[in-house]
């Protein structure tokens, strides 16, 4: 693993172009979920963050490539292709298993004082 391989992918405009495409699908189908779903008003909160334009989406990019062992691998596989060797089904898998995380972190800071 280099991080420098990754830090470049999460940069580069195609790759969290691609990034940004998939979080506006994953936060339609958060946007039309079951309210029952656990953490729901999070998810939503957060998925309305999204929907506006409010999330950054090379941070994302970073998070999903430290967090899914698939798409870190393939990058460190190929660290030249910049993502071009991760399928949009990958991130979109490693999009929604994060989803929960970065809503409750989101959920959190705009809960703090200050």
């Amino acid at each position: 693993m280099s991080a420098i391989d990754h830090i470049a992918t999460a940069s580069d405009p195609e790759f969290s172009g691609r990034v940004m495409m998939i979080q506006f699908k994953v936060a339609q189908n958060v946007a039309s979920e079951d309210p029952a779903t656990a953490n729901h008003a999070e998810r939503i909160d957060y998925a309305f963050l999204v929907i506006r334009g409010g999330e950054k989406p090379q941070l994302v990019a970073a998070h999903i490539i430290s967090s899914n062992p698939v798409i870190s691998g393939a990058i460190d596989s190929d660290p030249a292709a910049l993502g071009k060797n991760v399928p949009d089904s990958d991130i979109e898998f490693a999009m929604a298993t994060i989803w929960d995380a970065r809503s409750l972190a989101y959920a959190a800071a705009t809960a703090a004082p200050g």
